[in-house]
């Protein structure tokens, strides 16, 4: 080490920071895959919650007829 501080790998800087950009890339791109799996889940949540509410409402009015009867 010199008398400056100056480590000897100090000019490998411009390629931590190109690799560091590469990262965040590499991140924002799978951050995109994730989000797109999610509200794809969350669509399918919602689409099975629905046909899940007119089933359990067809059923219950069912069971009130026979009740009823």
């Amino acid at each position: 080490m010199a008398k400056t501080g100056a480590t000897a790998d100090s000019g490998d800087t411009g390629r931590r920071a190109e690799r560091s950009h590469r990262d965040w890339r590499r991140g924002k791109a799978m951050a995109q895959q994730e989000m797109k799996a999610a509200k794809e889940t969350y669509s399918g949540f919602l689409s099975l919650l629905k046909v899940g509410a007119i089933l359990t409402g067809i059923a219950t009015f069912i069971v009130v007829l026979l009740i009823a009867s």
